[in-house]
């Protein structure tokens, strides 16, 4: 079989999975058999070179591109504007505070309050300003 053959019948493969997932809510496993399809590459592959839209730094190589959609079973439809590219820390924030802020929109000014504080305290300086 050729190479060509070869990667149209992964592709079909590939076709069948993801039809399969359609309407339906993933596991983990299934979410990770859909995130290794040339689709979700080819799609991840998009968000490439951007910076992290919260710290404005440039994304790292392992970048986490963050479902806002968290319905399990929008899963695997691919609309660019229900994504976004994040560092792995802020992506896990994001997901720790969602759960917060999705009740009490008022966490945010607490936040800010107890950052402001720090700055205040600490002259602007970070932590690894002092050693």
């Amino acid at each position: 079989m050729t190479r060509a053959e070869l990667k149209k019948q992964k592709l079909k493969k590939e076709q069948e999975l993801i039809k399969s997932f359609e309407n339906k809510k993933l596991n983990g496993i299934e979410k990770g058999k859909f995130r290794q399809t040339t689709v979700w590459k080819e799609f991840r592959t998009r968000f490439k070179g951007a910076s992290d839209p919260i710290t404005l730094k440039k994304l790292p190589k392992r970048f986490q591109l963050h479902h806002m959609d968290l319905n399990p079973e929008h899963y695997t439809i691919l609309k660019y504007d229900n994504f976004i590219p994040l560092n792995g820390t802020v992506h896990d924030l994001v997901h720790y505070l969602y759960g917060y802020y999705r009740k009490d929109k008022d966490i945010l000014k607490r936040i800010k309050k107890v950052l402001d504080r720090m700055v205040e305290l600490n002259d602007g300086k970070d932590i690894k300003d002092f050693k």
